[in-house]
């Protein structure tokens, strides 16, 4: 959630840019999950993926939840 009233096109560029860098941060794309992992390893990795997001979002002024 925008908490300094950022617009729509702001948001979206900034879930890009933080989706980008969350990847290359965790080496783990969701949108394109490897098949070769188990599911305690996928887990790990949306897990970790999840909260680059939320630590990139919360830095450019978002709520997080």
């Amino acid at each position: 959630y925008p908490k300094q009233g950022q617009s729509e096109k702001k948001q979206a560029d900034d879930r890009y840019e933080c989706h980008r860098w969350a990847v290359k941060q965790t080496e783990y794309d969701p949108s394109q999950p490897p098949k070769n992992m188990t599911l305690q390893e996928l887990s790990s990795k949306r897990e970790n993926y999840q909260k680059a997001m939320k630590a990139c979002l919360e830095g450019r002024g978002y709520s997080v939840r």
